[in-house]
């Protein structure tokens, strides 16, 4: 995630997983090694980010391991009030919050109802936080100290429930919660209050793995084929950036952010 001068990397076996930057979606492709960075018209201005150059100031948070502070992570969000990082620590089946130079500050959470199951993708709105458990089929709720709140995403009939959950994004103009299930091949929105609402992509997904959302478009990473797929507010299909390949193509991308 780049914002303005600092660069926070999370890093599992030297793989850059999140970067931000500014005007432009941003996704890192794992076998081609590299950071491309698409203007909204889907054309190419950045064909390769050197995450190893020092010249741009790093913190990186911890460690990989399994003590307080190391993480096998796969998600990562700041919360913009605190400016905290919050790591979903997949293998470890914690979230783990860390301050803006990289101290360690405190985990969550050990205890049912709320314990974890392979945290994924993790967000915040407000005063919440959202973290997917891909192995536990929901999506679990939060405070920013770590309080379970609530779940949702395991009840209701098969349509409606999720099977192994991944990105997630909220809609600032509603409070929507929209959920990636790699497996169902769908993204299923739910309200603000936690009540299924719809899903979409059956047809035209094959593997969702992250999404993004805009005031005008939904931007879904799709691994399954590979490529990102670009919905309109109102949930129908737009057009796509497809292609496996180098240079403003996309590869096997694993997770992306808009700026």
């Amino acid at each position: 995630i780049h914002e303005d001068t600092q660069l926070y990397r999370i890093q599992k076996l030297k793989k850059l997983y999140h970067h931000r930057t500014k005007h432009h979606m941003i996704h890192y492709e794992w076998d081609n090694d590299m950071v491309q960075d698409f203007s909204k018209l889907g054309k190419i201005e950045l064909k390769e980010v050197n995450y190893h150059n020092k010249t741009t100031p790093i913190i990186e948070s911890s460690k990989r391991g399994s003590k307080s502070g190391e993480i096998k992570p796969l998600g990562v969000t700041v919360d913009d009030k605190s400016n905290n990082i919050f790591v979903a620590d997949y293998e470890n089946d914690r979230v783990q919050v860390f301050d803006s130079n990289g101290k360690y500050l405190y985990k969550f959470c050990d205890n049912e109802p709320g314990k974890m199951n392979r945290p994924h993708g993790i967000v915040i709105y407000g005063d919440k936080v959202y973290v997917s458990q891909f192995h536990g089929k929901r999506v679990n709720v939060y405070d920013v100290k770590g309080n379970y709140i609530d779940q949702f995403g395991n009840h209701g009939s098969e349509s409606e429930t999720m099977s192994h959950p991944t990105g997630l994004a909220v809609s600032h103009k509603n409070g929507d919660i929209y959920v990636c299930d790699l497996y169902r091949d769908v993204v299923f929105v739910y309200t603000n209050e936690l009540k299924y609402k719809v899903s979409f992509g059956k047809s035209k997904l094959y593997g969702p793995k992250d999404i993004a959302l805009t005031q005008g478009r939904i931007y879904v990473l799709d691994v399954g084929n590979p490529c990102v797929h670009i919905f309109n507010t109102d949930l129908s299909y737009s057009h796509s950036i497809v292609s496996r390949g180098s240079d403003g193509q996309v590869g096997y991308s694993y997770f992306f952010t808009l700026d």
